[in-house]
């Protein structure tokens, strides 16, 4: 056996692939240039686009070095020269000294004032295909650079981004201002001639510093797309564009860029403090350990202005401010909020100053593992870091519509511009896709007072320090989706949640007390609601009634008219028509006064029908899904059915093959609980929900439980039923749905935060009833008094808490005369944990 020695080699071509896969665009390849101008401590950077330059690069090599090498671009000619600069006037043999001439139009030059690049460093890492020594070791942060900055770039891929730029990349750098500049080029053109990269011709050199350079300057000259560069406005779109990469916030920028395309100049915009200070709303999150050496905490305060609860923008609006505001500046709704019960629930701090710059601030503490997972590999703490939403009024308020007037040019045009949550890593932009914030959400949750896309400007931001286990994809777009950005995406959530919360829970109670005061100014209800629907019935009877009476008598009177004017009339009947026709007028009226609703009567009613209404269009939506899940379990049921026979089939033909037997086996498995998931839905049917059946609740409890065996195990969770034996009589769909939601429920806190083997639920039954319990962290106290109302929930939107399972299970119950009740036990966090299911209306013995 002979054995040879042989290499890898990469093909040229891969760096434009990588390139032109790892940048998205041409504001982000010169992006990732600027950042190193921040990694190498540089104060500033600058940006220099000439569109107008026409010039010319030289390279001396040998002809097998360079002679292959003259494919030309748009923007790039290529000649091969001798080295007298003429002509060749015959092919050269491969050691022949000769010349490559590249003759370049328009050039992108980004320019710092940093450490600079060593000449070894140049060869040796540079041009090193993913070399960087900025790399940690060891999985730790970064090591800081001299003025205590944390690198942003660790790939050594960053400066492949150039070829979406152009043709040729030249680096120019000196250490030192009196130190010669080093420098180093190369053709993107040349990867599609050479085989391997090895082969691709660079030009490495040298010369004096006569202008006392030190610092960095890398070109890209031929450059690409010269028409869309030459545009009138590419100069606002560039700045624009480089302006949301790097960090457009006062608070948080400190490394200033300036851009100049074709002598005109402009610098990086910033959304100032001044612009900021314009909201209406603002939500400040610090993310970070309450004390020395504790676990994170997510400390969250909301700010809201006066202009937001009050706003002007309809005549309901108005007539609301003025009501709640107008008569002694809003003292007596600042009082009410302050004695809330439901906010001092929900917040540990509540400020409310009817005549400060902010009319409310509420602060609120998360525990660690409130927010986290107790799983790390799930979501795992992604390290200290802070944040803030600010929230704009775009139309409506009392600014006018240019921000002249106020001097802030605060626009919505400007808001929209910078519109959305940016994350911000050392001062630069992580390109994030959409509205990964998912703030839109809002827009169709239910609620409409959430936070708004175009009306919500706001950051988080992280350091390379304090966040390095966030590790960004290699094209730039966003983090690498591993426990720990789904441990910061949950914070973030929770953020937003906190936001839109506050939001809600504040405007909401305008709604609440501007109500509260309609009904206080009407006399005392001497009916119920229904009543007075009837009580409106009943008068609408009375006037088709009498609008019948009075036609009949309008056509007697007529006749009796037409008669007194015929010859020959009586003319003592006159005096007899005109009687007849008083009285008519008379009942008439006595009939409209008794017929007509008072106004108090129909104010109440409105108010009663304007709340009602808003809660049936929130149900509508959930609504919507029990359509579709009782459409979906029918078809689930047709496709199921033809699962298992193809699974029949295939065990026939499988023979004794045990691997496919194993993979048969998880099918079927898996077909079994769709079926239990599906029987949930199906027993809600028209036809099932009046049939009521007299069993044991303990049988009926163990058998729901043996059914999510599988559910639970996956989930590292048991669960048990104990107790004495009872039997009820009631509809089973119901009580199938109460203890499902329950056990779900106590399955999803479960999993948030308690160690899987620590997983359990208990059932135990009593005379009356049922107690339901786990080993979860309890209910939230902020909700402990609101659980059971629509629309409260403590999880994420991603998380489909929509606030309407435990509000359905206690309407569910009702419906038997039964109820559920959050027990005042508390567990050993000092939650409430134990759910009381009351059957005594339905038990009946054993």
């Amino acid at each position: 056996m002979t054995e040879s020695i042989a290499e890898l080699r990469v093909g040229a071509h891969v760096l434009v692939q990588l390139g032109s896969e790892l940048v998205t665009d041409a504001e982000q390849a010169i992006l990732e240039c600027v950042k190193n101008a921040y990694d190498a401590d540089s104060p500033t950077c600058r940006i220099e686009i000439d569109t107008r330059e026409r010039a010319s690069r030289t390279e001396t090599g040998t002809a097998a070095r360079l002679a292959r090498f003259i494919e030309d671009t748009d923007t790039v000619l290529a000649t091969i020269e001798g080295v007298d600069g003429q002509p060749l006037s015959s092919e050269p043999g491969p050691d022949t000294p000769v010349v490559r001439r590249l003759d370049y139009e328009g050039r992108i030059t980004v320019e710092d004032a940093g450490t600079g690049i060593a000449s070894a460093d140049l060869a040796n890492s540079w041009l090193v295909v993913s070399g960087s020594g900025k790399r940690a070791d060891g999985g730790g942060p970064k090591a800081r650079t001299a003025l205590g900055r944390t690198p942003l770039g660790d790939k050594g891929l960053g400066r492949l981004g150039s070829m979406k730029l152009g043709d040729i990349l030249l680096v120019e750098t000196a250490i030192a201002p009196d130190a010669e500049i080093a420098s180093a080029q190369f053709r993107w053109r040349d990867c599609d001639t050479a085989d391997t990269i090895d082969q691709i011709p660079v030009a490495l050199g040298s010369r004096p510093n006569i202008d006392g350079f030190k610092g960095t300057r890398v070109s890209v000259l031929g450059l690409r797309d010269l028409a869309e560069w030459r545009r009138d406005r590419r100069l606002a779109e560039i700045t624009a564009s480089l302006a949301r990469l790097i960090s457009p916030f006062e608070a948080t920028s400190t490394f200033p860029v300036t851009v100049e395309l074709d002598g005109r100049e402009n610098t990086l915009g910033m959304v100032t403090d001044e612009l900021l200070s314009r909201a209406v709303a603002r939500f400040d999150f610090n993310w970070g350990p309450a004390f020395e050496g504790g676990p994170n905490v997510l400390h969250a305060t909301a700010r809201l202005r006066k202009r937001l609860l009050a706003p002007m923008r309809s005549d309901r609006q108005r007539t609301r401010t003025a009501a709640v505001f107008e008569a002694d500046g809003g003292a007596a709704f600042a009082e009410t909020l302050r004695a809330s019960p439901r906010l001092r629930k929900r917040y540990d701090d509540l400020s409310i100053d009817p005549d400060g710059a902010w009319f409310a601030e509420l602060d609120r503490t998360d525990a660690h593992d409130d927010t986290l997972a107790a799983d790390a590999a799930v979501a795992a703490d992604p390290g200290p870091f802070r944040g803030a939403f600010y929230f704009f009024h775009l139309v409506g308020d009392d600014d006018d519509a240019d921000g002249t007037a106020s001097g802030s040019g605060v626009t919505p045009s400007l808001v929209k511009s910078m519109a959305g949550v940016a994350i911000l890593r050392d001062g630069f932009q992580v390109r994030s896709r959409g509205d990964w914030l998912e703030l839109s959400s809002g827009m169709t949750s239910g609620s409409t007072y959430n936070m708004r896309v175009d009306n919500t400007v706001g950051y988080f931001v992280l350091s390379g320090s304090e966040n390095h286990r966030l590790v960004e994809k290699s094209d730039r777009e966003g983090f690498v989706e591993d426990a720990n950005y789904r441990g910061f995406l949950r914070i973030a959530r929770r953020c937003r949640d906190f936001a839109n919360g506050a939001l809600v829970d504040v405007r909401r109670s305008v709604d609440a007390f501007a109500k509260k005061l309609e009904m206080d100014r009407l006399p005392p209800p001497e009916q119920t609601f229904e009543g007075a629907l009837s009580t409106v019935g009943r008068r609408l009877k009375t006037v088709v009634a009498m609008r019948a009476g009075l036609g009949a008598a309008t056509v007697r009177l007529t006749k009796e008219l037409d008669d007194l004017g015929a010859p020959g009339a009586d003319p003592s009947r006159a005096a007899a028509v005109v009687r007849e026709a008083l009285r008519s007028i008379d009942e008439a009226g006595a009939a409209l006064t008794e017929a007509t609703p008072d106004s108090d009567l129909l104010k109440r009613l409105q108010l009663e029908v304007e709340e009602g209404r808003a809660q049936a269009e929130r149900l509508v939506e959930s609504a919507a899904v029990g359509l579709a899940a009782r459409g979906l379990t029918h078809e689930l049921r047709t496709h199921l059915g033809e699962i298992r026979q193809r699974v029949t089939r295939l065990e026939r033909s499988a023979g004794g093959g045990t691997a496919a037997k194993q993979h048969l086996v998880a099918i079927k498995r898996s077909c079994a609980a769709l079926q239990q998931a599906a029987s949930l839905v199906d027993p809600l049917m028209q036809r099932s929900r009046a049939v009521k059946d007299r069993f044991g609740l303990v049988e009926f409890v163990q058998t729901y439980l043996e059914q999510r065996d599988g559910t639970l195990a996956r989930w590292g969770a048991t669960a048990a039923v104990q107790g004495p034996d009872t039997s009820v009589r009631m509809n089973r769909a119901r009580l199938l749905q109460v203890v499902d939601n329950l056990v779900r429920n106590s399955l999803f806190w479960m999993r948030r935060s308690t160690p899987e083997g620590k997983r359990m639920i208990t059932v135990q039954t009593t005379p009356g009833g049922f107690i339901l319990e786990d080993t979860g962290p309890g209910v939230d106290p902020r909700v402990e008094e609101s659980l059971f109302d629509l629309f409260v929930t403590t999880k994420h939107q991603e998380e489909e808490g929509q606030g309407l399972g435990l509000f359905i299970v206690n309407q569910l119950l009702a419906i038997d005369g039964c109820s559920i009740a959050l027990s005042p036990d508390r567990n050993e966090e000092g939650r409430r944990y134990r759910f009381t299911v009351d059957l005594s209306a339905v038990t009946t013995g054993i």
